[in-house]
């Protein structure tokens, strides 16, 4: 029972530890819960039981208010056992001042024992610098992490991403928002991350930028993230069109050997079909792809297909806006290059039927937009005409 007025016996304690010590994961909703864990309850519990309230938990989930009165509840479950910690905190109409003071008392509690950290809030770094020091500090004594996950956070300096690369050298995974920052700026934060080439198998990210007249962007401006040999899985959501050619897609075959999962979603210029030909000659290990192509440009034959997908399972057409009377074309083209049993989607305006945690997320991009019927239904005669 966790209401602020339950009172609890010698008897209760006892019954309290014996359970408390099969305890590996705690959630905490103080957003949508009605409950709440009293302050005086936590003091009373961390009394009662010295060694710790929860002694063996590995995993914790806290959402909380900034001026609610949770906000310093994650510091009373920090035993060494713990690995996995994810907090949000929703803005409010209190001082922000509580939300550094929270992290860098956990900076103290858990120095260089978390493997998986996660961490939102609903207060933007551009009005609270303080948050974006405090981070980078609990972030600095981390050496054992192993995947970092920034959902609601907008991140404005690459300091943190240096920090992180710099303290964590088994990092495979790193997940953020890049916020209002230019070109260069944007090339400092995947030079970071290429310091973990060796390690890191995940990377995705999402790209503000820092105003219009910053143009269409192009391989040789995102040139780091060539380093990251040993990447499995990539997201990119840039904040600009993306200017693709079939000389960058053979270089990105080259330097990603291992890759499985590809995401590119870009604004106008979108990437010219012919370019999903090249994916599937320098990438053929792909097992997802998502990307901005222009479906309304030249579509290729079967004998303009010299190679195809080995392993694709999934292929989301961003924002695709496919004639009637193209789709047997594109159907024909899909079947040759995807073969008969990969799962095509599209979507309507991406950008507006997502949001950074639905991006960041594993699964929930792969379930954006629908699978066409009709052309679908082509490809199912096309593959019949194929297989004779």
């Amino acid at each position: 029972d966790l209401h602020p007025d339950c009172v609890l016996t010698v008897q209760s304690w006892d019954i309290f530890r014996s359970y408390a010590r099969r305890v590996q994961s705690l959630t905490y909703d103080e957003i949508n819960d009605p409950y709440e864990i009293s302050p005086g309850l936590i003091l009373r519990a961390l009394e009662a039981n010295p060694g710790g309230i929860l002694p063996n938990l590995r995993a914790v989930s806290w959402d909380l208010m900034i001026n609610g009165s949770g906000l310093n509840h994650p510091l009373a479950f920090c035993p060494p056992s713990l690995e996995r910690m994810s907090i949000y905190i929703a803005d409010g109409p209190s001082s922000v001042e509580s939300v550094p003071r929270l992290l860098y008392s956990l900076s103290t509690s858990l120095t260089n024992r978390l493997k998986f950290f996660e961490f939102g809030t609903g207060s933007l770094p551009t009005t609270n610098a303080a948050i974006a020091t405090a981070l980078n500090d609990f972030l600095r004594g981390q050496d054992g992490l192993v995947e970092l996950k920034l959902p609601w956070y907008e991140i404005q300096d690459p300091s943190t991403v240096s920090e992180v690369c710099q303290a964590s050298l088994q990092l495979r995974a790193f997940c953020a928002e890049v916020y209002h920052i230019t070109k260069d700026r944007f090339r400092e934060v995947l030079g970071a991350l290429a310091m973990r080439s060796a390690s890191l198998r995940c990377v995705r990210l999402i790209w503000t930028t820092s105003g219009s007249s910053e143009g269409p962007i192009r391989l040789r401006d995102m040139e780091p993230v060539l380093q990251l040999s040993a990447i499995e899985d990539i997201r990119l959501w840039l904040g600009c069109g993306l200017e693709l050619e079939v000389r960058d897609i053979q270089q990105m075959g080259q330097a990603w050997k291992g890759l499985t999962s590809l995401v590119l979603l870009s604004k106008e210029p979108d990437i010219p079909l012919p370019r999903l030909v090249t994916f599937a000659q320098w990438l053929p290990r792909l097992q997802q792809l998502a990307a901005h192509f222009d479906c309304s440009a030249h579509i290729p034959s079967a004998d303009e297909v010299p190679s195809r997908f080995r392993s694709l399972q999934r292929l989301t057409l961003l924002d695709a806006e496919i004639a009637y009377w193209r789709l047997p074309h594109m159907a024909e083209l899909l079947v040759v290059i995807c073969g008969p049993n990969v799962e095509i989607r599209t979507t309507e305006y991406s950008e507006g039927n997502l949001n950074s945690l639905t991006f960041l997320h594993d699964q929930e991009l792969w379930k954006l937009g629908y699978e066409d019927l009709e052309l679908r239904a082509r490809m199912d005669a096309f593959y019949r005409v194929y297989a004779r």
